[in-house]
């Protein structure tokens, strides 16, 4: 009896951990995009007066600080207490998690034999882009965790650097991947 043939994609559990880490990081980007960690609240001009401001203009300032200020603690996203640095947390832990169960879960499964469509140039370059995509599910949540818990503005330059490798390695990734014939093992 012939061995069986090599399957030509991903299994579905490999599909589902894939799109759902595209649509936690899609949505952990959105969110984290919007996020205005600042205090917005400072009405234009207040920090320009220099403490020569009358009474009656210092209260006025005070009444739209005030007014700003309630309507961020009343913003709500989820209707369960959740503010967007939470939500972003949240998704952050989401995409760590899957950071991490995704090359578990790859060495259990395994992978499908290379799409005939790539070079072996385009081969090593897959390879490369997925391991440093892998790492960085897990570098970019992992140094938000630290900055948040620690508050220590150090760790921005590191954070916003494995972004932006982030983001080479999945321009690099979609430039092999987003071809039909290659695409379509993920689909």
């Amino acid at each position: 009896m012939p061995a069986p043939a090599p399957r030509a994609g991903y299994r579905a559990s490999q599909k589902v951990l894939h799109w759902l880490t595209v649509l936690a990081v899609s949505a952990q980007l959105v969110v984290g995009y919007n996020l205005d960690l600042d205090d917005g609240c400072d009405p234009p001009g207040e920090d320009r007066s220099g403490g020569d401001t009358s009474d009656a203009e210092e209260e006025r300032l005070d009444r739209l600080e005030d007014a700003c200020e309630a309507r961020a603690d009343s913003y709500d996203l989820l209707g369960g207490g959740f503010d967007l640095a939470e939500v972003h947390l949240l998704l952050g832990l989401a995409v760590l998690s899957l950071g991490v169960v995704r090359p578990l879960w790859r060495r259990v499964a395994g992978l499908p034999p290379w799409s005939e469509h790539l070079s072996a140039g385009q081969r090593r370059l897959a390879t490369r882009t997925e391991h440093a995509l892998m790492a960085l599910l897990v570098v970019v949540p992992l140094t938000g965790i630290v900055l948040v818990a620690t508050a220590v503005d150090a760790w921005v330059p590191l954070h916003v650097g494995a972004h932006i490798a982030f983001f080479v390695a999945l321009a690099a990734h979609l430039c092999t991947n987003l071809r039909p014939a290659v695409l379509r093992r993920m689909l």
